[in-house]
């Protein structure tokens, strides 16, 4: 089938925090469905029906990304690919704003990051997934288990492989995947849900078994892009609000509750 490609600038306002960005993805980064190299971060996707990837490459001194899209069939660049693109790279974050409420309200002292970006899922479905193969084991683990589901549901794109969708993990015991009997039967729920309630909101995803406000937060954080998800719960904001001696006042943290998580699971 013949393809499209498309190059194109998506701007940004500064600061931009690409080290960290780059970082983020690098510990999480799926192989074949997504590829990093010192400035740049591409993967394959799925939206409208459409198949393709991207590759985005950072140009700090232009405030910009150079972003090349290819698509299987159809339009080269609807809308929505490239808000869903700006929304992945966190380009339309008032940086400023965000830096300058954390900034007044919370002891960060020296180790404010600032500039710093949510790399995101491309759809709350891969990061529902992502949070249940993330649930009580670490990022390397979690990791491990995404690249397998990939390898084995994975559908080819060319050289690469598109993020499993609903369709394809419905219905699935993952005998492939070593995690507990549970886990993997909540993977399946979650995929047969959203198979049949394809615009549901990660909310609805409660009424499900093995499924609780940590799996749904965190969706919601890297897959809607919702900027105001603190993740209480989590072992590692835990631990980074004991070591700076920090006391999180709900009424604070709004409307910037995500970038306030992100702020501590990168301090140092």
């Amino acid at each position: 089938m013949a393809t499209t490609t498309r190059e194109l600038a998506l701007d940004y306002t500064p600061p931009y925090d690409w080290e960290r960005v780059h970082a983020f993805i690098k510990k999480r980064l799926i192989t074949d469905v997504e590829w990093l190299d010192e400035s740049s971060y591409g993967r394959t996707f799925t939206t409208c029906g459409i198949s393709g990837s991207f590759t985005a490459t950072h140009r700090p001194r232009e405030n910009t990304f150079h972003v090349q899209i290819e698509t299987k069939a159809g339009p080269a660049c609807p809308g929505d690919l490239i808000a869903t693109i700006r929304r992945v790279l966190d380009l339309d974050a008032n940086s400023a704003a965000i830096d300058e409420h954390l900034r007044t309200n919370y002891r960060f002292a020296n180790h404010f990051i600032p500039g710093l970006r949510i790399p995101r899922c491309w759809n709350v479905f891969e990061a529902g997934v992502r949070a249940v193969l993330g649930q009580q084991v670490s990022v390397s683990a979690a990791t491990h288990l995404t690249r397998e589901l990939v390898q084995h549901y994975g559908a080819r794109y060319r050289t690469a492989r598109l993020f499993p969708s609903p369709s394809q993990l419905s219905g699935q015991l993952f005998d492939e995947l070593r995690m507990p009997h549970q886990r993997k039967a909540t993977l399946a729920r979650l995929a047969t849900f959203c198979l049949g309630q394809p615009q549901a909101k990660p909310e609805q995803w409660l009424k499900l078994k093995g499924i609780g406000p940590w799996t749904i937060d965190y969706a919601r954080l890297r897959g809607e892009g919702a900027e105001d998800i603190f993740l209480s719960g989590d072992l590692g904001v835990k631990r980074k609000l004991a070591a700076l001696e920090l006391d999180i006042d709900p009424t604070l943290r709004h409307p910037w509750g995500s970038y306030l998580t992100f702020q501590l699971w990168h301090l140092d």
